[in-house]
């Protein structure tokens, strides 16, 4: 299969041992893992922002049958033991629930930063103990009750040193352009908006991401049943939502999986080894999601590659589309435009105003859409 790329990702032939994720179910929860691990063995709980509503409204207003055995389950799965205390990370979904394409909404975060805060640090006592209540959580919370809670800030949450959305600056771009051209009123072909949204990925984003690629594979060259899931992940028939609010929700979903990678390679280090992140070779994994991160997820496979800079010992990950193409013309497209991508890496990685540049490309795709909001700040 052929490999799709992306920042800070490079591509190629698979041609070494794969790294295919594993996928358990807990309720209804889906944990993804990357790697062949048991539970009990994670370094790193990784909870998207469907699982933190489920803990607010769990903790705030009590149970929910349709959740609540699944939940109870979920926390008592992450809780410490006796051989390790995972890492419970929440911070990217709080960024995704909590940083609107607006901004930061503080009274949003506030509730569900306290519920998810205080839930994940319990033991398996505290957590049997709470769904054995006939009361919610919040209501044995006395800081809570009296109002002495404070609204978080960035800083609070260790997101100081930068605006997370930037994060999703890559997919969203790609996914906007995406929509753009699925939703307009053309009538080229699958194969020519492919190509097109390439070109445009590559010459005004400057940045190809991975797994938006994948989608945009999917949608465009993909069989009839690719090209459904990738309709269903992006929202394509919702009326109700604008194409920028569907394009950052489906980059926030792409995040996720890639984070999986980043925890893999030791590019994102859990926060309890941090101080050995000097020997730190890379984490179990788990992505706990009720999203469509799993159809992205399986038509994906991971590998990892050197750098084709100087700099070898630096690896990056490699992302192999397994999406069925629907005929040879589609094929041939896809690997065409790899082999562009592939050129083109080498000065992206190189482009110290990456940033900037994917901003204004953004700015000037949300103003062509006349879309409400600028997701992004313009020097």
């Amino acid at each position: 299969a052929d490999v799709i790329i992306a920042s800070p990702i490079v591509f190629g032939r698979m041609n070494m041992i794969s790294c295919m994720n594993k996928l358990r179910d807990i309720g209804k929860y889906r944990l993804i893992t990357n790697g062949d691990f048991d539970l009990c063995e994670a370094d790193v709980f990784l909870l998207d922002s469907l699982v933190l509503i489920d803990i607010r409204n769990f903790y705030f207003d009590g149970l929910n049958p349709n959740s609540a055995s699944g939940l109870h389950q979920l926390l008592v799965t992450m809780s410490p033991n006796k051989q390790v205390r995972p890492d419970v990370v929440f911070g990217f979904a709080l960024a995704e629930t909590c940083f609107r394409q607006e901004g930061f909404d503080r009274l949003r975060c506030r509730r569900i930063y306290r519920a998810v805060q205080t839930v994940v640090n319990w033991n398996q006592e505290k957590i049997d103990k709470a769904f054995d209540s006939r009361h919610p959580p919040v209501k044995r919370d006395k800081q809570w009750e009296k109002g002495k809670v404070s609204i978080p800030s960035p800083s609070m949450l260790g997101m100081d040193d930068g605006d997370p959305r930037s994060f999703i600056m890559p997919a969203y771009g790609a996914l906007l352009h995406l929509l753009k051209l699925v939703q307009g009123a053309n009538r080229r072909n699958g194969v020519e908006k492919f190509q097109e949204h390439c070109e445009w990925v590559r010459e005004e984003l400057g940045c190809v991401s991975a797994y938006a690629r994948v989608i945009a594979a999917a949608l465009l060259l993909g069989d009839e049943a690719s090209k459904g899931k990738a309709r269903s992940l992006l929202k394509v028939d919702h009326k109700r939502k604008s194409l920028g609010q569907k394009a950052w929700n489906a980059a926030w979903d792409a995040w996720f999986i890639q984070a999986l990678d980043g925890y893999r390679l030791g590019m994102l280090v859990p926060p309890a080894r941090l101080e050995h992140q000097s020997n730190y070779v890379g984490a179990n994994a788990v992505l706990v999601t009720a999203k469509d991160q799993v159809w992205l997820d399986s038509i994906t496979d991971f590998s990892v590659a050197f750098s084709p800079s100087a700099q070898k010992e630096i690896s990056y990950p490699l992302i192999c589309s397994t999406v069925t193409m629907r005929n040879q013309e589609a094929e041939k497209c896809l690997e065409e435009e790899l082999r562009r991508d592939k050129l083109s890496f080498p000065e992206h990685i190189r482009n110290g105003d990456l940033i900037g540049k994917m901003s204004r490309a953004i700015n000037n795709l949300e103003n062509e859409l006349n879309l409400p909001v600028r997701s992004f700040d313009v020097d």
